[in-house]
């Protein structure tokens, strides 16, 4: 592997491929900036925030980079489901995936994507208020929209490190 390339929009996937620079002394680049330090043939591994389950970055790192695994960073809990629907709808194949959960900070997002989040963040206010038992992973969620959150860690980043170990 030759590097860590990463788009991040509030800073929990920049946080991610930070950490996970520091665990393997890879070197992490900005996806703008990347093109600087790698050719296209160069082996790494893809970060990317999620928007409706696309992650931002990944069509174009692809026909760029040869990557070999992608990490979504959004904001759900990582789950067998969430890694399901960030491949289908990316189209991922051919290489590993992982789903990190990363957080939401509504301050740093600005124009078109403050507006629509602005509008889900709403949505899904109202089906968590009509839940009469919430779980503790909606109260998470309300707590995340309210006041802001990041999951970003190295223990979240685990089945990485791991599937690096094995590569």
């Amino acid at each position: 592997m030759k590097a860590i390339v990463f788009e991040s929009k509030t800073g929990n996937t920049k946080k991610y491929a930070e950490l996970l620079g520091q665990e393997t002394g890879l070197p992490v680049y900005e996806h703008k900036e990347a093109s600087k330090h790698l050719n296209q043939q160069d082996e790494i591994i893809y970060m990317g925030w999620l928007f409706a389950s696309g992650i931002k970055g990944y069509q174009k790192a692809l026909k760029n980079y040869n990557i070999k695994a992608v990490c979504g960073v959004g904001m759900r809990r990582t789950s067998e489901e969430a890694i399901k629907d960030m491949v289908e709808r990316n189209k991922i194949s051919g290489l590993k995936a992982f789903y990190l959960q990363g957080g939401y900070d509504g301050s740093k997002l600005r124009g078109i994507n403050k507006l629509m989040m602005n509008m889900m963040s709403k949505i899904v206010m109202k089906e968590l208020e009509k839940k009469e038992v919430k779980t503790d992973e909606d109260l998470e969620t309300i707590d995340m929209i309210n006041n802001g959150k990041s999951f970003a860690s190295v223990e979240n980043l685990a089945p990485v490190l791991e599937w690096l170990k094995q590569s």
